[in-house]
């Protein structure tokens, strides 16, 4: 649900889903988001906010 708001201010709860779901790039959590809401579109910022979680 944090990766679909993809608000600036969610990247550090991503940042700590991310860590205890041991996920290792945006790809793996793209496809979760996918494989969990099914009928939702990740927004494009989603990348965005991503990016910051990976490489910050």
């Amino acid at each position: 649900m944090k990766v679909l708001a993809a608000r600036r201010r969610d990247a550090e709860d991503i940042r700590f889903l991310v860590e205890r779901l041991g996920l290792s790039n945006a790809e793996q959590v793209l496809s979760l988001c996918a494989e969990v809401f099914p009928e939702e579109e990740v927004p494009g910022r989603a990348r965005l906010v991503l990016d910051d979680v990976f490489d910050g």
